[in-house]
């Protein structure tokens, strides 16, 4: 049986990671192993950051909607948030293009080598 963890994606779209954390609205969630990588569910969330400055009680908010995640795929985020997340057991990963690119290839790493074997997507 594989290991998995929960990644989560900062999207509009769930096609696109294009979204800062302390903006994001809707956070898809993925369920990755070894072998594949799997739409779990959207999350709504209530963006926190507004012009530089940020509500504490709605940071905590977001960090604990994706609480189950391990990684969280974003554009950007604040060094504030970004600590929090920290403190909580959550890593954040800048990353700019396709939340299918992202997933896999945090599937890959994740699995190391794999020999060649194909990466399976579920879409969303």
């Amino acid at each position: 049986m594989s290991e998995s963890i929960r990644i989560a994606v900062a999207s509009s779209d769930g096609i696109v990671v294009n979204q800062h954390f302390g903006r994001a609205r809707s956070f898809y969630v993925y369920q990755v192993t070894d072998k594949k990588a799997e739409f779990v569910e959207k999350r709504i969330g209530r963006p926190f950051c507004h012009g530089g400055e940020h509500d504490d009680g709605d940071l905590q908010d977001a960090i604990d909607l994706l609480s189950d995640c391990k990684e969280v795929y974003i554009l950007e985020i604040g060094a504030g948030a970004e600590e929090a997340l920290k403190e909580r057991g959550l890593q954040s990963v800048k990353y700019r293009g396709l939340v299918e690119k992202a997933v896999l290839e945090r599937a890959e790493n994740y699995a190391g080598t794999l020999a060649g074997e194909e990466l399976s997507w579920q879409e969303t």
